[in-house]
């Protein structure tokens, strides 16, 4: 084993060698210190590889190999020192201790300075799980092997405390391990969850768009159909109901109107008596209780003796006085019936018929002598008059004249029953 004088340093940090600083060599054969091996390691840039300092040959941390020597102060050479110092060796006891060659003594200690420097190699860079087993498997060997051995204690407590470091470097190691799957797996199952929330509330998102989407077709359809139900009862109205006559063309269409509603308690106007004949000599059939209504409505109470004929220059100008004044106006309607028009009630059963219609030939004939009578033939204005309808606000010669006479001139005529 290789020696050193006192002085020895290492030629980079010029450190001296001891026992807390081994000498190192590198495959070019410079030797170094641990720290400047180190050093020259870290601090070369990672695309260069790193080379010694002194002839330029690149190493690695593998190729540095520890230098072993024996450190003594009188500077003799190892065996030597141990070949003296062999019967110097004290046995715990004589019985149960077994008595150590110098050469057994010296692989002791050398496995001790090997285990304390991978300790430190351990300690200063990054390994590997299985290195660090592997090297806490060593040291439990060694301490249990060296149970027996009287060795320096000092170096036994520290491998004792490096094994010690190293199982804590270890259980520190497998509960990290554990912590850490259990946390991936923690993770695993919250990205799952969180994945299928996602999932569900795409879905959701997708069934309330879904039903807003029918819910707005569903309110269309609603308003089409209420339009559709609209339109057809419009349309239906349309159809089955015809559209009304005015109230003043079918009062003039009408003959019976006149007569039938009782519009006025009191007797009709001259005008209406005129109206009433000239539809009569148009439509000859009308219902019996129109017929007698207006026969008992429009006969004076008396005839005049007037005769039948006129002067021509006095029927206008007493026409003119009746359609412009108003005292004439104001005058006929002063007149009161003898009597009421009696009510006539329509018969529906079918054994009345023949007689309603002889008695209606019966009011036909009377009528048609009373407008013969008041109507002379000779007379041919009237004649021509009887064939258009008289507007109830004209009044023609004829009732102008009748209507001037005196009241006791004109006979009672009675009114013909039914």
């Amino acid at each position: 084993m290789i020696s050193l004088k006192p002085g020895s340093f290492c030629d980079v940090c010029a450190e001296e060698y001891g026992s807390h600083n081994y000498p190192h060599s590198m495959p070019c054969g410079h030797v170094l210190c641990l720290n400047c091996c180190n050093n020259i390691l870290k601090k070369t840039p990672t695309r260069v590889t790193p080379s010694c300092p002194f002839c330029r040959v690149p190493f690695t941390s593998d190729t540095i190999r520890l230098v072993r020597v024996e450190f003594s102060n009188s500077g003799r050479s190892t065996p030597a020192r141990a070949t003296a110092d062999a019967p110097d060796v004290a046995l715990d006891s004589d019985d149960d201790v077994l008595l150590l060659t110098p050469s057994s003594l010296k692989d002791s200690r050398a496995e001790a300075r090997r285990l304390e420097y991978k300790v430190a190699k351990v300690a200063a860079k990054k390994c590997s799980v299985e290195e660090v087993e592997n090297l806490h498997q060593e040291l439990k060997d060694w301490l249990s092997g060296s149970s027996d051995v009287k060795s320096h204690d000092d170096q036994k407590a520290a491998l004792q405390l490096s094994a010690a470091l190293l199982h804590a470097i270890l259980v520190n190691h497998v509960a990290h391990k554990q912590a850490t799957d259990m946390a991936k797996a923690v993770e695993s199952d919250l990205r799952n969850k969180l994945a299928q929330v996602d999932k569900a509330k795409e879905e959701a998102e997708e069934e309330l768009r879904r039903r807003t989407q029918c819910a707005t077709k569903v309110q269309e359809i609603q308003t089409l159909r209420a339009e559709l139900i609209r339109l057809k009862l419009k349309a239906g109205e349309s159809t089955t109901s015809p559209t009304p006559r005015p109230p003043s063309t079918a009062s003039f269409m009408n003959p019976r109107s006149g007569a039938t509603s009782p519009t006025s308690p009191t007797s009709p106007t001259r005008a209406s008596f005129a109206s009433s004949v000239q539809s009569s000599l148009s439509l000859p059939r009308i219902s019996a209780a129109s017929a007698h209504a207006r026969s008992a409505s429009t006969i004076p109470g008396y005839r005049s003796m007037a005769p039948a004929t006129r002067p021509a220059s006095a029927i206008p100008t007493h026409t003119r006085t009746l359609s412009s004044g108003t005292q004439a106006v104001h005058r006929i309607p002063s007149r009161q019936l003898s009597s009421l028009p009696p009510k006539m009630t329509r018969s529906t059963s079918a054994g009345s018929d023949e007689n309603e219609k002889e008695k209606q030939r019966e009011r036909d004939a009377r009528r048609l002598q009373l407008m013969q009578f008041w109507y002379p033939a000779g007379n041919a204005a009237s004649g021509k008059q009887q064939s258009k309808p008289a507007s109830p606000n004209v009044v023609s010669s004829s009732e102008a004249a009748a209507s001037v006479l005196p009241r006791r001139c004109k006979p009672s005529i009675s009114s013909p029953s039914s």
